[in-house]
């Protein structure tokens, strides 16, 4: 999978540019290129009324200030979801076309979910995971720390998935719930995409197709 290639235009003595700079540190956005559009007469006729802009030149679409971090980070994770469907990985099958993780509909009981009293293991390979996008991190640790935590946290889930521990769950993997400590998206090798939720108790998981399930940490 190609990393989206991120590009900020802006200008000499910009005091946006400098607010557009702290809320991509704090989004911890990847590496990205510094444009200054000043000496350009093209990139000036492009950009010159609305700099700061970040675009993403592997897609073809840019970003506009203003933007805070919730929205940067969504920009980025629709950045990551360029994912080529190319089989099916532990069980999970490819995600084809959009996928909608912010309705919760699907399953009316817990006990209706098709995971449910199932492994964490036998719904998804950690080693499968090509990227984990994460949305939410309610920690003071770096991203890269986040980042391991959350996969040794995915491989040391052993016990099944319960009911129980689902109840009342079913509206938390929306991004910014306040209950949350991390959230984010897992995108598969082989095209599968699965939204998570983690919080002090409990790892929730919820597929493309609307299954979902909890495992206790």
């Amino acid at each position: 999978m190609t990393a989206p290639t991120l590009i900020l235009y802006q200008r000499d003595d910009c005091h946006l540019c400098d607010l557009a700079l702290d809320v991509l540190a704090q989004g911890r956005a990847p590496a990205f290129d510094s444009v200054f559009i000043d000496d350009d007469p093209r990139l000036e006729a492009r950009y010159g009324e609305r700099v700061p802009v970040l675009r993403d030149a592997t897609r073809g679409v840019e970003l506009d200030w203003p933007f805070d971090v919730a929205r940067l980070r969504l920009w980025l994770a629709a950045a990551a979801l360029v994912v080529l469907p190319t089989g099916a990985s532990a069980g999970m099958p490819p995600a084809v076309g959009d996928v909608d993780f912010a309705n919760t509909g699907g399953i009316a009981r817990a006990e209706a979910s098709p995971w449910i009293g199932k492994r964490l293991v036998d719904i998804l390979a950690v080693d499968d995971i090509d990227r984990i996008v994460l949305t939410k991190a309610a920690t003071s640790a770096p991203g890269d720390v986040d980042l391991r935590n959350i996969r040794e946290m995915l491989r040391a889930a052993s016990s099944p998935a319960r009911a129980e521990d689902l109840q009342g769950r079913f509206g938390l993997l929306q991004l910014g719930h306040p209950a949350s400590t991390w959230e984010g998206l897992l995108l598969m090798r082989a095209g599968a995409i699965l939204g998570f939720f983690i919080d002090d108790e409990v790892i929730c998981l919820r597929g493309a197709a609307g299954e979902v399930a909890c495992w206790r940490r």
